[in-house]
């Protein structure tokens, strides 16, 4: 009687790698200049690729492509927010179809090593079929969102907590400052 192999979904980048590389980026000093950011980019082997914003954007949020070497990432970028670096982020498991069972299981398997370290997640909404997570550690803020109506990709952001709360609220009170342009009521 032939053996029954039981099927199995090969998640590349390997969970393992993923939870070992939010670790590098939870512990430690947070770089607090372009130096320490540059020593931390040399040591897990990132490099910076072009702006994908435009210099002349009033954001005070700058966003630019981000090479790395681990295997599977689709799409990386970092952000600095008034010069200073604010995080990065990962497209993950990405497919070009919606419910891509290999990017629910990366997404299931990655939130629950994170969990295993960083403790439950909040959940600011409950208003997908899977919201986003955030995990609190070190002054650090690491988010995963899972997209699955159209293609299917995670999203993991690991990012300075104070920077990260600073550049969203700034965010906000510009999408609700009235345009120059329009007229007083």
């Amino acid at each position: 009687m032939p053996a029954i192999i039981e099927p199995r979904s090969e998640l590349i980048p390997d969970p393992a790698t993923v939870a070992a590389l939010v670790a590098q980026l939870v512990e430690g000093t947070w770089p607090s200049s372009d130096q320490e950011q540059e020593t931390l980019f040399r040591r897990l082997h990132f490099k910076t690729g072009e702006r994908l914003d435009h210099a002349s954007d009033e954001s005070s949020t700058a966003s630019f492509t981000l090479f790395t070497e681990v295997p599977g990432i689709s799409f990386a970028s970092w952000d600095s927010f008034r010069g200073k670096f604010l995080g990065v982020h990962f497209h993950l498991y990405a497919f070009p179809e919606a419910q891509a069972s290999a990017s629910l299981l990366g997404h299931d398997v990655v939130s629950n090593n994170l969990t295993d370290v960083y403790g439950q997640p909040i959940r600011p909404r409950e208003d997908e079929e899977v919201p986003p997570s955030i995990w609190k550690a070190n002054g650090r803020e690491i988010v995963t969102h899972l997209f699955t109506m159209r293609d299917s990709t995670l999203m993991l952001s690991v990012s300075d907590e104070v920077l990260a709360a600073d550049a969203e609220a700034e965010a906000i009170n510009r999408s609700r400052s009235p345009d120059k342009n329009e007229p007083s009521p």
